[in-house]
């Protein structure tokens, strides 16, 4: 079930710098991010490595699904580079891995306080990357947004972003805008909802609406996701308690996602 069978290289260089594993943030189906530090110094003290599933999956390659993966996200930073509030994409590493820039903040997840004024600033942010024709279409996901040094915002976890395909002929491109335009609104209702629950004094009146205004589609979505996430949780909980269902690097996490909570809960 898990994107590696062993726990990544406990040595990596990029560029001429060595760094050494710290820590496993995450190791799920489809990758394991991790940090790494320079063991020397170097321009680029601390970065994330997300090494993409390269694992046979029931007797199936992977790795192209790793390579794919790994491409599409050196994609998105490429579009976002240089874009506040975006981590600089660093390198790519082995067959299916990239490096990121590491940013020392909190995720919102861990329900923390945030700043007077953090989410006017993380709105614009997404404000920017909709301007270059990206939807990040993960904001529903408060461990993916933080609060790095000074209150700053930060958006991470571009796997699942889609961008407008100015490239591709007409028909596919017009479809494409019309794909990445309707998720852009999703991003901007997660956004509002976001905000609606951790700082509704700074909330305004446009916002509070967008934030109680799901889209049909977003229902529908909910309807048929709730019953497969019921059967998915029970069927990772059987697992869990017959332990075949341990990562290969539990020892090395020192957080457990809120998402594995749910299934390894009684």
């Amino acid at each position: 079930m898990f994107a590696l069978s062993r726990p990544p290289e406990a040595e990596i260089a990029i560029g001429g710098a060595g760094y050494r594993l710290v820590r496993v943030f995450k190791h799920d189906f489809f990758a394991a991010t991790s940090l790494y530090e320079a063991v020397a110094p170097a321009d680029i003290a601390r970065i994330v490595v997300k090494f993409y599933r390269t694992r046979p999956f029931c007797g199936l390659p992977a790795g192209w699904l790793g390579r794919l993966s790994r491409d599409h996200e050196r994609a998105m930073y490429a579009t976002l580079a240089n874009v506040e509030g975006v981590p600089r994409w660093v390198a790519s590493v082995g067959r299916a891995g990239c490096a990121i820039e590491y940013v020392e903040a909190t995720p919102l997840d861990r329900d923390v306080a945030v700043p007077p004024g953090y989410f006017d600033r993380l709105g614009e942010i997404l404000t920017v990357i909709h301007a270059r024709g990206v939807a990040y279409v993960d904001a529903n996901k408060r461990s993916n947004i933080l609060i790095g040094p000074g209150g700053r915002p930060y958006l991470v976890d571009f796997q699942i972003a889609v961008r407008r395909r100015e490239d591709w002929p007409w028909p596919l491109r017009a479809i494409a805008r019309r794909i990445v335009r309707y998720l852009q609104g999703r991003d901007v209702y997660h956004f509002c909802k976001h905000k609606r629950r951790m700082a509704p004094g700074e909330l305004t009146s446009e916002e509070a609406e967008l934030s109680c205004r799901p889209s049909g589609w977003h229902w529908l979505h909910r309807k048929l996701a709730k019953p497969y996430r019921a059967v998915r949780r029970r069927f990772l909980h059987h697992q869990y308690r017959k332990d075949r269902l341990v990562s290969p690097t539990a020892d090395m996490e020192g957080h457990c996602p809120p998402e594995q909570q749910t299934w390894k809960k009684p």
